[in-house]
């Protein structure tokens, strides 16, 4: 006859609240009470019988599917209190869920009368934000890993940088001599500017350890980061002292690396490096004749990476770990859990615990040896037997059974290299008529470069 959902009550297609429990019977009043309807009724102690009942207001009219309507708009709320994803994200996927039956679809909520519910029930998840940064004071429970581990590890008197590490983390970084470290700045708040991160190898996946956010990505910064790194490692009685660090060509982080860890060898992410090189030739050289081109490219290599001190940065003979790809994964992951650009403050700290969480299961999962590295890694087949295939060539030009030249030529023609951008004859002037030469140009180790077939 009637369904009791906690202190709800429907009956005969409308919803009551209840309001008392008498010694004899409960008294239950509309849903409705505050658009002007009085209509109540009493029921037994047990719900299952109605003993009395007061008229309802003529615009209160029975919905024989008001339970499926609340069902939805339950779902809706609980969804936007517990989920990152926007809040017409997850009514676009309610919706789509709800047109699998749809006899019922029609009664599905429209945006409009919940959306003012689903935003009000997120912003009770999270604490109230103070007008500026420098006032935030992070509630003990938001400090806290769901281990129920302290999480903020540092955060100076201005909240310009807040770093987010467990002590197990710290000891687990200091084990490890291989780090990488990028920003990312997609779905940082909007009082900072990047989250910084650095990450270790555990069985072969890159894991985050150290959090950042930080107004400024400047040499201070960097400098502010790692000097307090360090200073909670020493209290732990853990050294921190990578010896390589694989990161972009950052001017102000690397020599606030290198100041911080004397004799560190700087990795720079070789896809970095390439895509560094090529914006300069597609925006600069080519739009200059080509022998000037040729000549601009040749100084701009000798000015940039070629000093001293550029040198083995951007050098990956015998590295296996060239770039920084799996940490774009990782930031490419976190801005699809993310959902939308520049997270609210306490929305990016949620997404940055329930992180901490997946890694501490894995490093539980590796530790008790459940779990190897076949188990974590997902090896491309094409690209693994591309390795293998420059090793050997390595090998062979470090045996001396290849030359330099020999070397070069093998790996420029290892794979399929599409040249996306205009290449004009060096023979003949641009425009030439009767130059057969090709706009786009592909190379493969069985071609050859494609040459001008005029006569010179």
């Amino acid at each position: 006859m009637a369904e009791n959902l906690h202190l709800v009550l429907n009956e005969r297609g409308r919803v009551y609240n209840l309001k008392h429990t008498n010694m004899q019977d409960k008294l239950w009043v509309c849903r409705r009470v505050k658009k002007g309807c009085r209509g109540s009724i009493f029921t037994n102690l047990d719900v299952d019988a109605v003993l009395d009942c007061n008229p309802h207001a003529d615009d209160c009219t029975p919905d024989n599917n008001i339970l499926y309507k609340m069902e939805k708009k339950n779902s809706l709320k609980r969804r936007a209190a517990e989920e990152l994803k926007t809040i017409p994200q997850i009514y676009h996927e309610e919706a789509s869920s709800a047109s699998a039956d749809l006899e019922t679809a029609g009664q599905f909520p429209t945006y409009k009368s919940v959306k003012t519910a689903m935003y009000r029930k997120r912003a009770k998840k999270f604490p109230r934000l103070p007008p500026t940064r420098q006032q935030l004071e992070i509630p003990l429970h938001w400090r806290m890993t769901k281990s129920d581990r302290r999480f903020l590890l540092y955060n100076n008197v201005y909240n310009s940088i807040l770093i987010f590490c467990t002590e197990e983390n710290l000891s687990i970084l200091s084990e490890h001599s291989v780090w990488s470290m990028d920003g990312t700045f997609k779905i940082v708040p909007e009082w900072y500017q990047q989250m910084f991160t650095i990450h270790v190898f555990i069985a072969g996946k890159l894991v985050p350890l150290v959090y950042c956010l930080t107004v400024h990505k400047d040499l201070s910064t960097y400098r502010e980061i790692f000097d307090n790194l360090i200073l909670k490692a020493a209290a732990l009685g853990v050294v921190l002292q990578p010896q390589t660090v694989i990161c972009d060509f950052e001017t102000a982080l690397i020599p606030a690396l290198q100041g911080t860890f004397p004799g560190v060898n700087i990795q720079g992410c070789y896809f970095h490096f390439c895509q560094a090189v090529l914006r300069k030739v597609n925006v600069e050289l080519l739009s200059r004749d080509a022998t000037g081109s040729i000549a601009a490219l040749f100084n701009y290599f000798r000015v940039e990476w070629i000093p001293p001190d550029r040198l083995l940065m951007c050098n990956v003979y015998n590295v296996n770990i060239r770039t920084n790809n799996d940490l774009e994964g990782w930031h490419f992951k976190m801005n699809r859990l993310a959902g939308k650009r520049h997270l609210g403050f306490y929305e990016l700290l949620q997404l940055l615990i329930d992180e901490q969480g997946s890694t501490e299961t894995l490093i539980q999962q590796v530790t008790s040896g459940r779990v190897t590295a076949s188990d974590l890694q997902i090896k491309n087949k094409k690209y693994e037997e591309l390795q293998q295939r420059i090793t050997a060539l390595t090998a062979e030009y470090d045996g001396g059974t290849r030359t330099l030249e020999q070397f070069l030529r093998a790996v420029a023609y290892l794979l399929l290299i599409p040249l996306r951008y205009n290449l004009e004859c060096t023979i003949h002037a641009p425009g030439s008529t009767g130059c057969q030469q090709s706009n786009v140009v592909t190379r493969s180790k069985d071609q050859d470069v494609p040459r001008c077939t005029l006569p010179q």
